[in-house]
């Protein structure tokens, strides 16, 4: 798969990426899309469109997805559509590390998302150095505990 990630530049309705010829019934309007940041809950993509109807003013709302607590990016895909893609904490090591190698800096929060990721990589070892124990046993809470502290640069506790 192709893609053409976008700059980590579309962050308000004033920024966002434009696009023209977007169907709109039996018209064409403009469509724009951007990330929207909020601290405490992560980022979402927001798109709007215009309404042709009305000289091609912004008078549509903005609709919003879901947040996306650790990072998301813009991208255009093969097929020319503007996507996005974002990152939640629900996922493992290896999903995280591919979401920063497509994306990188490109990605909001990326300071954040680095961050996530060396943390998820040090707990994965961890966890797998244990015998991968079940979540919520002490084991599991030990070996993540560990990795966490590796990953911030800590001294380890002995086990």
């Amino acid at each position: 798969m192709v893609i053409s990630v976008l700059p980590p530049t579309h962050v308000s309705a004033e920024t966002a990426h434009t696009i023209d010829g977007y169907p709109y019934g039996r018209k064409t309007c403009f469509k724009r899309y951007w990330l929207e940041t909020n601290g405490n809950k992560g980022v979402r993509l927001v798109t709007q469109t215009s309404n042709p109807k009305r000289n091609q003013d912004w008078n549509n709302a903005p609709k919003a997805s879901t947040y996306s607590e650790i990072s998301g990016a813009l991208y255009i895909d093969e097929n020319g559509h503007v996507q996005w893609q974002g990152l939640s904490s629900h996922c493992d090591a290896s999903k995280a590390r591919a979401f920063l190698n497509t994306f990188g800096t490109n990605a909001a929060n990326y300071n954040k998302l680095a961050q996530f990721v060396a943390d998820k990589e040090a707990i994965q070892v961890e966890y797998e150095k244990d015998g991968k124990p079940s979540h919520g046993t002490p084991e599991f809470c030990r070996a993540f505990a560990r990795g966490l502290k590796a990953a911030q640069g800590k001294p380890a506790t002995p086990q």
